[in-house]
């Protein structure tokens, strides 16, 4: 199931940056509003010490009942003012303790706000709860009350929240919106990468250019031109092969066409049979080829996922000579097997197998009768050396290097014996595939000598010293 990158981490970075968002806001607000509701208690102490102050100094002066007469309230009805938004609208008492309440605010019911002499406290009053702080000194006959309604605090504090929490509200749509912009600017080198992708066709696999790419991406463009590579070595190679085929195969073809012809227009039965004959070899011949190429073929292609396993090389030696022990005993040709301290190796056993087959089968097919193929395993100590020995004509030095081409054949040997000069390279391949050289070189026979040198896997001692000096078992050491 595809999804769109772009709705996922929009999607995903709004509902987190709303949720972190949303639980910073809440927490905020629960601390906005303690923080005010203290704020406003200070007030009203501060206040309420304030007007003590005041009330203590008119008392000193002697001043405050001039100042103040009960049958004269009137001429202390408040003046209209105006109101700030954020006022607090505090209301004051003061009240004689032997008089009862003597003055206080407009704003203030007429009913003392508190029972309390000094600090905070709560009252119900007309159903309004009143935050009150009350100050009196000891030695003072009178108390002051200061309080505030506790709907008209709600009010301040919902007032002042909402103005917070309105920027968050309103800055929503505008930061979704700038994310959008954002992801879908992060995401434009994928969109550039499609659309190169889009243009290019089956036969362009020119690695892709990394620059003004982000980090991110590298790695995958740099996949795709590993994989671009390699699909380019395959067709290079299916080219060359088709090509090399096509030529090897257009000889003996036209060899049977012109047999086949002979054999239809001949009278004589004589000829007949001679061309039929060479038809038969051609066709064999032939056959012979196509399975070498297919052979070839497959070890190209697909080599990384070939499943290595313990092979003992010594058995396939063995298998082999068993089964090409026919073709030796036609030409009377002794074979020899020499194995010294052989030991298993690592690799693909069908792919062993071939590449032994070959080997002793070319050693067979080019040793004139009564000669000798010897095969030698000698185990050393990191490798393990296969030897393929013969009496035959060999190959010059200076032919080593061309013979292991494909489709080369000596001039030396291309008349002694039938084949696709195919056999080396396949053998070359395989001892590629399985981290062996293979090397030519001459026979203590005379002949030619083929030797293949497969690496041994490491041993349990050897691993410890390399793990070793690569600092594992120090660190192991240490944790323990």
């Amino acid at each position: 199931m595809s999804y769109s990158l772009r709705k996922l981490l929009l999607f995903t970075l709004l509902s987190t940056l709303l949720l972190i968002w949303g639980i910073a806001a809440y927490k905020g607000y629960k601390e906005i509003r303690n923080e005010v509701a203290e704020l406003f208690d200070a007030d009203l102490a501060q206040s309420a010490r304030a007007l003590n102050s005041f009330v203590g100094h008119l008392l000193y002066a002697g001043s405050l009942y001039e100042l103040w007469d009960l049958d004269k309230s009137e001429m202390f009805e408040p003046t209209k003012v105006f109101n700030h938004r954020y006022e607090r609208k505090l209301a004051f008492q003061l009240i004689y303790k032997d008089e009862g309440l003597i003055l206080r605010s407009e704003s203030a019911p007429p009913l003392p706000l508190s029972i309390s002499q000094n600090g905070y406290s709560k009252t119900l009053i007309n159903n309004h709860l009143w935050h009150v702080f009350s100050i009196s000194e000891e030695k003072s006959e009178y108390i002051i009350h200061v309080g505030q309604r506790d709907d008209i605090r709600t009010e301040l504090m919902d007032d002042i929240s909402r103005h917070l929490i309105k920027p968050f509200l309103i800055g929503l749509p505008f930061l979704g919106l700038a994310i959008w912009l954002i992801v879908g600017r992060a995401l434009k080198p994928f969109g550039q990468l499609t659309q190169q992708l889009a243009r290019r066709e089956a036969s362009y696999l020119k690695p892709l250019s990394v620059k003004k790419l982000p980090i991110e991406i590298v790695p995958v463009v740099n996949e795709l031109n590993n994989l671009f590579m390699q699909l380019e070595r395959a067709f290079e190679h299916e080219r060359r092969f088709t090509a090399d085929a096509s030529h090897e195969l257009r000889t003996p073809l036209a060899g049977l066409l012109t047999q086949a012809q002979v054999a239809l227009k001949t009278d004589d039965e004589l000829t007949r049979r001679q061309a039929l004959g060479r038809i038969e070899q051609g066709v064999h011949r032939m056959t012979d080829m196509v399975q070498q190429l297919l052979i070839f073929s497959r070890i190209e292609s697909g080599t990384e996922f070939l499943s290595k396993e313990t092979t003992v090389l010594g058995y396939e030696v063995v298998q082999t000579v068993a089964a090409l022990e026919p073709e030796a005993h036609k030409k009377r040709i002794r074979m020899e097997f020499i194995e010294d301290n052989a030991v298993p190796i690592i690799g693909n056993r069908q792919l062993i197998n071939i590449l032994v087959k070959n080997l002793i089968d070319n050693a067979i097919k080019y040793t004139p009768a009564n000669g000798l193929v010897r095969i030698s395993i000698s185990g050393q100590e990191r490798h393990l050396l296969l030897s393929v020995e013969d009496s035959g004509p060999g190959i010059a030095p200076d032919q080593y290097e061309v013979a292991l081409k494909r489709f080369h054949r000596c001039i030396e040997t291309a008349k002694s014996a039938k084949g696709s000069g195919l056999g080396f390279s396949i053998a070359q391949r395989i001892a590629v595939i399985h981290g062996a050289e293979l090397s030519l070189g001459e026979s203590q026979f005379g002949g030619l000598k083929v030797t293949v040198l497969f690496p041994l896997p490491p041993k349990p001692v050897e691993r410890r010293k390399r793990a070793r000096k690569l600092g594992f078992f120090n660190n192991r050491k240490s944790l323990g």
